[in-house]
């Protein structure tokens, strides 16, 4: 036998096998693209839902009011977020997508609150300051220029217009 013709079904067991690993891996990263959709799609039919609506409403009437005892349970679910980001269960740019306008505007109105709060537990939202600072720097990113911290009349302005579309 001719000593090529001994190498070839090794050599061809070899590509098959290289191609079917490069396959899979495919196939995982898919399987894991959609599961991040999918969770995408969740908390956004959560955040835009009714009890999450009506939650908002009452987050911006306090924040306008001072208090953010309301706004909590609307800093935890972008915690949960920052957590799934951070584990690689969601893509960033569908984040930044579908919810950076409403993440700057929480976090910006209720700042104050955040700082308290992680004083006397400096593991409250823990991971929504990072998320805060990779969406602005994505969203610069996407922009060509730097992002602004918004200014109290914005903050304002995003309360006003949450309020409204939230009651909506």
């Amino acid at each position: 036998m001719h000593p090529i013709l001994s190498w070839l079904p090794v050599t061809l067991s070899t590509v098959g096998t290289t191609l079917a690993l490069v396959a899979f891996a495919y196939q995982v990263h898919r399987a894991r693209f959609n599961q991040s959709v999918d969770l995408l799609f969740r908390l956004e039919n959560d955040f835009f839902g009714p009890a999450k609506r009506v939650q908002r409403a009452k987050a911006c009437r306090d924040l306008q009011g001072g208090n953010a005892l309301e706004t909590e349970p609307i800093l935890d679910f972008f915690e949960t977020m920052a957590l799934l980001l951070r584990r690689k269960a969601l893509d960033p740019e569908m984040v930044w997508h579908t919810f950076y306008y409403w993440i700057e505007g929480y976090y910006a109105a209720a700042s104050p609150h955040i700082q308290e709060r992680q004083k006397m537990d400096p593991l409250v939202w823990k991971d929504l300051p990072q998320l805060v600072t990779f969406l602005h720097a994505f969203n610069a990113k996407q922009h060509g220029k730097p992002t602004h911290p918004l200014s109290p009349e914005e903050i304002q302005a995003f309360l006003v217009e949450e309020q409204t579309e939230a009651t909506i």
